[in-house]
């Protein structure tokens, strides 16, 4: 693995395309001498406009030096979206939680809340489909019958819910409040958490301010129920996918943000490659890893595509979110 390195560019120029990840070993090795806490938030939401209520878990990682009545200390906030047949527990209990505590424990990285949420309705009533073949009920629109509200549930739910019981800078829980507190604010997943993430890029660019898909691209305009093989998802054309991501951006042109899009193996790496290179040559991108001056970086790794290696993503992007 390569070291980091900063790179700064203007718009549609990369001096460096596929920027290397840093390999820190010591995430699976390390003893953790400063270790943060995990909390169960639980919640419900009606926004899917179907009559039911969904009862839901997400998973609150607390870094180290988390003080609930420090009320001085403000924290940012970053929220993860897993792949297909997963669920948030497995990043927030077992040692995979020791991962997210040597993220911090060195001290190169300012700690933030980690907040871990799941598009499925309930993962453990379905365990046994959904990790046979992943495709449970779920509000991402890739399950028929269910609309794509899940960014709903996010703005609605999830987001006033957590925030305004810990110490992050979100004051006011109406949409205005969290529209102006955006720049404390991270949403990132993998895979199809990936793809997600692209939604998210459209649905709710005001509300959050940095966004890192990993491993998975972006997707048609349209979600549809998932049908196995079914290409449409993946091969979207080059002038939907700018049409689709700069969208946002010239809806709200005064509003800054920053994409961290990274992948690592074959699976992945023709298709998000492409898209990004494609993106970097819009006016509206300018490629590099500042984000006072740049809004997109790529970054590329050898790792197979699995959802386990997500802290060594984290470990990456964490030392340019939040960054002003």
């Amino acid at each position: 693995m390569g070291e980091f390195r900063k790179i700064i560019t203007k718009a549609g120029e990369v001096l460096d395309y596929e920027l290397e990840f840093e390999e820190n070993t010591r995430l699976r090795t390390g003893v953790p001498e400063k270790m943060g806490t995990v909390e169960r938030f639980d919640y419900s939401t009606s926004v899917y406009e179907n009559g039911v209520t969904y009862n839901k878990t997400a998973y609150v990682y607390l870094p180290y030096c988390y003080d609930k009545d420090d009320k001085d200390r403000k924290y940012n906030v970053l929220y993860f979206q897993h792949g297909n047949t997963c669920e948030p527990a497995m990043f927030a209990i077992g040692g995979n939680k020791y991962m997210f505590d040597m993220l911090f424990d060195s001290g190169e990285l300012d700690p933030c809340i980690i907040v871990f949420i799941t598009y499925y309705m309930d993962p453990m009533r379905d365990a046994d489909v959904r990790i046979q073949t992943g495709w449970a009920e779920a509000g991402d629109g890739l399950y028929e019958g269910i609309p794509p509200f899940y960014y709903k549930e996010i703005l609605q739910d999830i987001i006033p819910g957590v925030e305004m019981k810990y110490n992050t800078y979100l004051t006011d829980p109406s949409a205005e409040g969290i529209k102006a507190t955006r720049d404390h604010r991270a949403f990132s997943g993998y895979s199809r958490g990936a793809i997600w993430t692209w939604r998210m890029f459209n649905y709710a660019f005001e509300y959050f301010r940095w966004f890192c898909p990993t491993s998975g691209g972006v997707p048609n305009s349209v979600p549809e129920p998932h049908v196995e093989g079914d290409p449409k998802l993946f091969n979207v054309p080059d002038e939907e996918v700018v049409e689709y991501i700069t969208a946002p951006i010239k809806a709200h042109p005064d509003l800054p943000f920053f994409l961290y899009v990274a992948n690592g193996g074959v699976r992945d790496g023709i298709w998000v490659r492409k898209q990004v290179k494609l993106l970097s040559e819009q006016p509206e991108f300018s490629y590099g890893s500042d984000p006072t001056k740049n809004n997109l970086l790529y970054s590329l790794s050898d790792y197979y595509h699995t959802d386990y290696l997500i802290p060594y993503y984290f470990w990456n992007y964490l030392k340019i979110l939040f960054k002003l």
